[in-house]
């Protein structure tokens, strides 16, 4: 029986399925199988990885939605402990092998998760994903509403303790994986978080690792959705365990594929289904925390503005309208749901509407991107020009620098276990 059941749906992305499976091939703590959840594919995905390694297993099933693939997922695996992985996102090494020693050194303890990088595919450097949320999303939004729920307890500076009630150093059961990532310590937080989950995600599905009865507590993957589920999930967990987040970025979430092409197929969060994902997590928000709370009540005027936006920005107008309403009010910020209203009574059809809509957006897009230095005038000019004269630009391949440990690992695979060995330890 393997250590660790990892988690992975698959439905017609074979552009990047190679990666989240290198990563896992290249684990240090080789104790896992890996459940492969065809989630009614029909692009060869589970062909390319067919006789890949003995400790993959594929399960296929009609197309039914990454929530109840994860379920399906859950149902067959074998292990002590449950990682979930998606096809667009890698591990880094050490991975599963700091996360199952923090398990396995605290029985009382029932999930853990660790940092992870957002790749945004701009150009810029990945940015800390929790630590980049708390401090400067949520923080921000916190303030603006004229609410102190996440400051600083007095005399710290740390910014994860604007959610986690303590933290402390990793201790001898993690050392042996910090000196192979080259770090001379790091920290462990711990606690309640489920009233700071109001403000959005704290952790990532794929950068956790969790326990059989963290598993059979929580309950299933809510199927009667097919996105946001995972934020639903955590608010689960988080209602009845303390929360682990080991500060060391151990997992990467892309926005693109390798080589930096655009996925074959959007995430869930973004593009054609952003407006279906914001939906759902308002409907989590609703669900979870009480409605005559004054400040959830706030809140939920701000979470209905960013539905509208998204509803706008994927063409339906009629729904955004909708949402508008419930938003507009002369606050801070929410009045901006009288203009995006004002915008979309006075088109004349729903394209209309997001076409000049999304030309706003872009323009105050790249101006921020210019701001803030993650778009540098030169290659501002560049791609101007390669739109001006019908141009593109040459894809990058494989053999460029910069690739990440996985994608060098991908292009390497068919040279089989000795090689895969190589990359792994440097």
């Amino acid at each position: 029986m393997p250590e660790v059941s990892i988690i992975l749906p698959t439905y017609n992305r074979v552009d990047v399925i190679g990666r989240a499976v290198a990563s896992i091939l290249l684990q240090t703590h080789q104790d896992w199988e890996l459940l492969v959840i065809d989630d009614g594919s029909n692009d060869g995905t589970v062909e390319r990885l067919d006789g890949l390694d003995p400790r993959i297993r594929f399960i296929r099933q009609a197309n039914q939605g990454v929530a109840t693939a994860r379920n399906t997922g859950i149902a067959a695996a074998t292990g002590r402990f449950i990682a979930f992985m998606d096809s667009d996102d890698e591990w880094r090494p050490q991975f599963l092998a700091l996360t199952t020693a923090f398990l396995r050194a605290h029985p009382d303890e029932h999930w853990v998760a660790t940092e992870s990088l957002e790749d945004l595919g701009d150009g810029g450097p990945p940015i800390r994903h929790s630590c980049t949320d708390i401090a400067t999303t949520y923080v921000a939004f916190a303030r603006s509403i004229g609410s102190r729920a996440l400051d600083l307890p007095p005399g710290t500076r740390d910014d994860y303790l604007r959610v986690y009630q303590r933290c402390a150093p990793v201790g001898a059961w993690g050392r042996a994986v910090l000196d192979a990532i080259g770090l001379d310590c790091a920290m462990v937080y711990h606690g309640h978080t489920l009233q700071h989950m109001r403000w959005g995600y704290l952790n990532w599905l794929p950068a956790t690792l969790l326990t059989r009865e963290a598993l059979a507590t929580a309950g299933p993957f809510a199927t009667h959705v097919r996105s946001a589920s995972d934020y639903r999930y955590f608010i689960a967990l988080a209602r009845h365990f303390p929360a682990n987040l080991i500060a060391v970025p151990l997992a990467i979430k892309y926005e693109r594929a390798m080589g930096n092409q655009v996925l074959a197929q959007d995430h869930l969060a973004t593009g054609a289904g952003a407006y279906r994902f914001e939906r759902n997590k308002l409907a989590c928000l609703d669900e979870a925390f009480d409605p005559h709370d004054p400040e959830i009540a706030l809140l939920r005027r701000h979470n209905c503005l960013y539905v509208g936006h998204r509803a706008l920005v994927c063409g339906h107008r009629d729904e955004a309208v909708a949402h508008l309403r419930q938003a507009a009010c002369w606050r801070p910020i929410l009045w901006k749901a009288w203009g995006m209203l004002a915008l979309a009574r006075a088109m004349p059809t729903p394209a209309s509407t997001t076409a000049v809509y999304k030309g706003w957006l872009r323009v105050f897009d790249v101006g921020a991107r210019l701001a803030t230095g993650r778009l540098q005038p030169g290659v501002l000019l560049h791609k101007a020009w390669l739109r001006v004269t019908g141009r593109t630009a040459p894809p990058p391949s494989l053999t460029t620098a910069g690739l990440t440990l996985t994608d060098a690992a991908l292009a390497s695979l068919s040279m089989g276990d000795g090689h895969a060995e190589q990359i792994r330890s440097n």
